[in-house]
């Protein structure tokens, strides 16, 4: 599945701008338009997609508020 979602050319995601997250949010939901990933998948694909300080950040919110990865939509 994963393989199928690189394919496609995900955009990733590795800005601080409020107004490029929301395009990255933009343009992943187009990505996921393509195909019916429940949301669980999505979120996983979305989080593969995070680079520099947005993996930063995600780590501390899992971290934070005891998020577990296999339950997140």
């Amino acid at each position: 599945m994963q393989g199928e979602f690189q394919k496609i050319k995900s955009p990733l995601f590795n800005v601080e701008l409020e107004e490029a997250a929301k395009a990255w949010l933009i343009n992943m939901n187009k990505y996921f338009q393509l195909y019916e990933y429940d949301h669980n998948l999505k979120a996983l694909l979305a989080i593969f997609e995070l680079q520099g300080k947005a993996t930063l950040w995600w780590e501390e919110v899992k971290t934070i508020r005891g998020v577990n990865e296999e339950n997140i939509s």
